[in-house]
C-alpha cells in the first residue's frame, strides 16, 4: 500500500484525535477544540492516509508575535508546528519527515521566514528527526518536583 499526504477533513477528526492522544499526549489530553486552530491556517492540517485509514497527521498555525520579537528573531512572520504523530505501525517510513516537509512548504508559500516548534524531552525519535531536518533549540523548558 502507498501512503498519501492529504488535506485533513472534518471527517478525519477521530482517526487524528485517537493518533494524538495515544502517542502525541503530552501535558494532557488533545480535544476537538484544540483542533480548532488549525483553522486559521486552512493549509497547515495534513493527514497520512494508508488504504483508506489515517495513520499520521500534522498541523500548524500561523502565530502572532510582536513586531520587535520578530525583530529580535530577523523574521518576518512566524509560522508554529503545532502538532505531529504518526501510528507506531507507520514510523521510520518517512511518514513524519513527509508531513513536518507539507507544512514547511505551506508556511513558506504563504510567507513565513521562520517556523518554530516544540518536541516532549520523551520523544526521542521526534527530535532526532527534527534536530536532522534543521531544526536549533532556543529554550530548555525545565520542571521540577518539590
Amino acid at each position: 500500500m502507498t501512503v498519501r499526504l492529504r488535506p485533513f477533513q472534518k471527517e478525519d477528526v477521530g482517526a487524528v484525535l485517537e493518533l494524538a492522544n495515544a502517542y502525541a499526549a503530552f501535558d494532557g489530553r488533545t480535544s476537538e477544540a484544540d483542533l480548532a486552530i488549525a483553522a486559521h491556517s486552512p493549509n497547515g492540517f495534513w493527514v497520512a492516509e494508508d488504504g483508506g485509514r489515517v495513520v499520521g497527521f500534522a498541523y500548524g498555525y500561523f502565530r502572532d508575535v510582536p513586531g520587535e520579537v520578530l525583530e529580535g528573531w530577523g523574521a518576518k512572520s512566524v509560522g508554529q508546528i503545532e502538532l505531529v504523530a504518526v501510528a507506531p505501525s507507520h514510523r521510520r517510513r518517512g511518514i513524519g519527515r513527509s508531513l513536518v516537509n507539507k507544512l514547511l512548504d505551506e508556511f513558506k508559500r504563504a510567507g513565513a521566514d521562520m517556523v518554530l516548534l516544540n518536541c516532549p524531552a520523551q520523544a526521542i525519535e521526534a527530535k532526532s528527526l527534527y534536530t536532522e531536518m534543521g531544526f536549533e533549540p532556543r529554550a530548555y523548558s525545565m520542571r521540577k518536583r518539590i
